[in-house]
């Protein structure tokens, strides 16, 4: 078996796949426009750690999201929110996902350790 061969093209792919893209390619890009949500927050902060000072930033965040529910800039404002889905159980596989099949044992496994006792 020519195991270098195989591993040398395989540490060349991975490393391919983990390379990150270049700074050029991100300059290029057009930054994405801030959402409402965004812009609300980045307009409240500031007042509410003012008033909060040393308070920490969760509970901003918590608090901001709570006024942004009934604030006018809220494109979903008076809509029911979206039901949640069930969390599934912490034994249970996540769909979408297979589970690992172990390979049946070789014929040599089988047949080791009973040869001495002929």
């Amino acid at each position: 078996m020519a195991k270098s061969a195989t591993e040398s093209t395989t540490k060349a792919a991975t490393k391919r796949a983990n390379a990150k893209t270049s700074k050029a390619d991100k300059e290029d890009k057009p930054k994405r426009a801030p959402s409402a949500y965004n812009l609300f927050v980045q307009a409240h902060m500031k007042e509410w750690k003012d008033a909060h000072p040393g308070a920490p930033i969760k509970e901003a965040m918590s608090e901001i999201a709570a006024m942004w529910r009934d604030a006018p800039e809220n494109p979903n404002r008076g809509k029911e929110p979206k039901p949640k889905k069930p969390k599934a159980a912490a034994g249970a596989p996540k769909a979408g996902r297979k589970k690992k099949q172990t390979p049946p044992p070789s014929s040599d496994a089988e047949n080791t350790g009973d040869a001495s006792d002929d």
